[in-house]
């Protein structure tokens, strides 16, 4: 709880953008991540009915698809965050999927975590045709069959 007239300490939000060559719903070994994607750190009051954002900030990716945004004067518990794709530079992988282009985030103080920084799960967007290697890629994995228990 911040004494009165300071402010919250910042949290760092970080994570990886990538492009899912093989449209595999998942990184595989063909997966490859994505230089100078745009992502948005979105923040919403937890009781909005309207599911406003109230703040929000933007990152880029660097060179190995990795980005890390600063939220200023955190506000802890009364807001519910995610990080969203806006946008890649990529003309043959740009595609979102529901599911895969957004990540919660939980951005409080007592969480038993030493430090101020918090890693979002990897945010995808598709390329418009999978790779030729895909079809081989993905039946080595072994998708079809059901491990016996």
């Amino acid at each position: 709880m911040a004494v009165q007239g300071s402010r919250d300490p910042d949290f760092f939000v970080e994570g990886d953008v990538y492009c899912d060559t093989c449209r595999a719903g998942f990184q595989a070994n063909a997966t490859t991540m994505i230089q100078g994607a745009q992502v948005r750190l979105e923040c919403r009051h937890f009781m909005s009915a309207s599911g406003t954002v109230e703040r929000s900030a933007e990152g880029m990716t660097d060179a190995a698809g990795h980005y890390r945004i600063e939220l200023v004067d955190n506000r802890g518990a009364e807001e519910v965050c995610a990080v969203a794709l806006l946008s890649s530079p990529d003309p043959e992988c740009h595609e979102t999927e529901v599911g895969r282009d957004r990540a919660p985030v939980t951005l409080v103080q007592d969480a038993g975590l030493a430090t101020m920084v918090r890693r979002a799960n990897p945010l995808g967007f598709l390329k418009t045709r999978p790779l030729p290697i895909c079809g081989d890629l993905l039946k080595s994995y072994a998708l079809g069959t059901a491990p016996s228990y």
